[in-house]
C-alpha cells in the first residue's frame, strides 16, 4: 500500500499529539501523587504537633512525667482529646459510627511514642523506626518552659488506603479519560488538517500532470481553497496558475513565430522562384538586370535570416558585444549626416538637437560596441523614416543623464496607440496587420534594438511624442563592461 501524504501528515500529527498527551498526563499524575503525598505528610505533622500540644497541657496539669510513669495518663485518653467522640444525643450521632481511637485510618497510634530524657519509652510502642532511611519527626515536650521529654512520629507510608487511595484513583481515572478524549480530538483534528492541506496539493498535482501532457489551458479553481489561503500552499497554487498562463503565452508566441517566419520567408522565396522560372522558361532574358534583381532578393533574404539569427542568439543571452572606447557625439552626428538627404527626399525635416554644453565638447567618451549601437540607431531611424507621413518631422536629441547617455528619436504623425506600444519590441510584430512586407518592414527592427540595448545594460522605451507620432528613448550607461559581463554577453 502506497503511503499518501494525507496518511503521513495524519500519523505525524497524531504521534506528536499522542506523545504530548501521554507526557502531560504522566507528568500530571506524578505531580498529583507527590503533591498529594506531601499534603498528607504536612497534615500528619500538624496532627502530630496538636498531639504534642495536648500532651504538654495534660502534663502541666497532672504532675508532669509522673502521670505517664504511673499510668494515670494514657495514650487513649490523649487521642480521645485529640479527636473527641460525639456525645450521646448529639445530632447525627446515632447514624455515625464511632471513629477509631486515633480518629484516623493511617495507624497514627502505632506510629508515635514519647521518650523520657533517660531513653525510657513513656508512651507508644518501643520500636517505631521505619525500615528505610526516612527520618522520624521529633518534637520536644515542654512543661513550664523546660523540656521533659521528646515525642516521635514515624511518617505515614506514601501509598495510602481508604479515602486517600480512592481520591488518587479517581484523579488518575479522570486524567486517563481526559487524555483519551484529547487523543480522540487529536485524531479528528489531524485528519481534518491533513485533508485541508493535501486537498489543494492534490489539485496542484493533477494540474501539473495535465500541464506536462500539454493541456496549457488548465487552471486551478479560484475557490475558497485558493483565494482564502495566504500561506505557502496558496502561493504554490497561484504560482501554478501563473506558470500555466506563461506557458500558454509562450506556446502562442512560438506558434506565431513559426507562422510569421514562414510568411516572411515565403515572400522572397516566391519572388526568387518566379524570377528563376521565368529565366528558365525564356520569358525573361538572362541579362545583368535580371541577375541584379535576383541578387537583391537574395540579400533581402539573407538580411532576414541574419536578423532572426541575432534574435535567437539574444534569447540564449549570448549576444556578442566587443566593447571599446568610442565617441557618442561623433556617432550621432554621423547618423544625422547619413539620413539627412534621405529624409529631405521623403519630405521630412530631420534635425539633430544637442545641448550647448555637449556641443562645446570635442567628444563624449563611452565604452560601447560601436557597430552594435550604430545598428541600433540605424534601425530607429529606419523606423521613423518609414512610418512618418510627409510632410513631417523627425528629431534626434542627445543628452547626458546621471552616468549615462540618452538618445531620443521623436517623429510626427501617425502615432501608435498606448495599448500597442509595449508590443512594438516583440519580434515580427506590426501595429497594422494590413501592411505589406515591402512597405511595412518585417517587424524585427525594434526587437533587435531592444536586444542590443539590454546587451549594453541599457533600455529602450516607447511613448507618445509631442510631435504627434512615436517617441523612442534609448538610455545607455557610458561604461557597460560590468553589465555585459554579468549577462555573459561580452566577447
Amino acid at each position: 500500500m502506497q503511503l499518501r501524504l494525507v496518511h503521513t501528515l495524519s500519523l505525524t500529527l497524531l504521534a506528536f499529539a499522542g506523545v504530548a498527551v501521554l507526557a502531560l498526563g504522566g507528568l500530571t499524575a506524578w505531580h498529583l501523587r507527590n503533591g498529594f503525598g506531601e499534603y498528607l505528610a504536612s497534615r500528619d505533622v500538624l496532627h502530630f504537633e496538636r498531639f504534642v500540644g495536648i500532651l504538654e497541657s495534660r502534663l502541666a496539669r497532672d504532675d508532669g512525667l509522673s502521670a505517664l510513669r504511673d499510668g494515670r495518663l494514657g495514650l487513649t485518653s490523649l487521642l480521645d482529646e485529640l479527636n473527641p467522640r460525639p456525645r450521646p444525643g448529639e445530632r447525627g450521632s446515632p447514624s455515625m459510627p464511632p471513629p477509631p481511637p486515633s480518629g484516623r485510618s493511617d495507624g497514627f497510634p502505632q506510629r508515635i511514642q514519647v521518650i523520657a530524657p533517660d531513653g525510657t519509652v513513656l508512651l507508644g510502642e518501643p520500636g517505631i523506626a521505619p525500615p528505610n532511611a526516612v527520618p522520624l519527626v521529633e518534637r520536644p515536650v515542654r512543661v513550664n518552659g523546660e523540656v521533659v521529654a521528646v515525642a516521635r512520629m514515624r511518617p505515614a507510608p506514601m501509598v495510602r488506603t481508604g479515602a486517600e487511595a480512592r481520591f488518587l484513583r479517581d484523579q488518575y481515572a479522570l486524567i486517563a479519560a481526559g487524555g483519551l478524549g484529547l487523543i480522540v480530538l487529536a485524531v479528528l483534528t489531524a485528519t481534518w488538517l491533513a485533508r485541508r492541506w493535501t486537498r489543494p496539493l492534490a489539485a496542484v498535482q493533477e494540474a501539473t500532470q495535465r500541464l506536462a501532457q500539454g493541456e496549457l489551458t488548465v487552471r486551478l479553481p479560484d475557490g475558497a481553497d485558493l483565494a482564502g489561503r495566504s500561506d505557502e500552499i496558496g502561493d504554490v497554487m497561484r504560482n501554478v496558475n501563473r506558470m500555466a498562463e506563461g506557458l500558454q503565452q509562450l506556446e502562442g508566441v512560438r506558434r506565431r513565430w513559426l507562422a510569421d517566419i514562414s510568411h516572411e520567408l515565403r515572400t522572397p522565396l516566391t519572388v526568387l522562384r518566379g524570377d528563376i522560372e521565368a529565366l528558365q522558361d525564356g520569358v525573361r532574358p538572362l541579362r545583368p538586370e535580371a541577375i541584379a534583381v535576383l541578387h537583391e532578393e537574395v540579400l533581402r533574404l539573407n538580411k532576414l535570416v541574419d536578423d532572426l539569427h541575432l534574435l535567437a542568439i539574444a534569447d540564449l543571452q549570448t549576444l556578442p558585444c566587443h566593447l571599446a572606447e568610442d565617441d557618442a557625439l561623433a556617432l550621432v552626428r554621423r547618423l544625422h549626416r547619413r539620413y539627412e538627404a534621405r529624409a529631405c527626399a521623403a519630405g521630412l525635416d530631420l534635425r539633430l538637437e544637442v545641448p550647448d554644453e555637449l556641443s562645446a565638447l570635442n567628444e563624449l567618451t563611452v565604452e560601447w560596441d560601436a557597430g552594435r549601437i550604430e545598428q541600433l540607431l540605424d534601425n530607429l531611424m529606419e523606423n521613423s523614416l518609414r512610418y512618418t507621413e510627409s510632410p513631417g518631422q523627425v528629431r534626434v536629441r542627445l543628452s547626458c543623464v546621471d552616468d549615462g547617455v540618452r538618445v531620443v528619436v521623436d517623429d510626427s504623425a501617425p502615432g501608435v496607440p498606448a495599448e500597442q506600444r509595449a508590443q512594438l519590441f516583440e519580434p515580427l510584430y506590426r501595429g497594422d496587420a494590413a501592411r505589406r512586407s515591402g512597405t511595412g518592414g518585417r517587424g524585427l527592427g525594434l526587437a533587435i534594438c531592444q536586444t542590443i540595448a539590454k546587451a549594453h545594460g541599457g533600455r529602450l522605451t516607447a511613448s507618445a511624442s509631442a510631435l504627434g507620432g512615436l517617441c523612442l528613448t534609448l538610455d545607455l550607461p557610458r561604461s557597460t563592461s560590468s553589465a555585459t559581463s554579468s549577462t555573459g554577453g561580452a566577447a
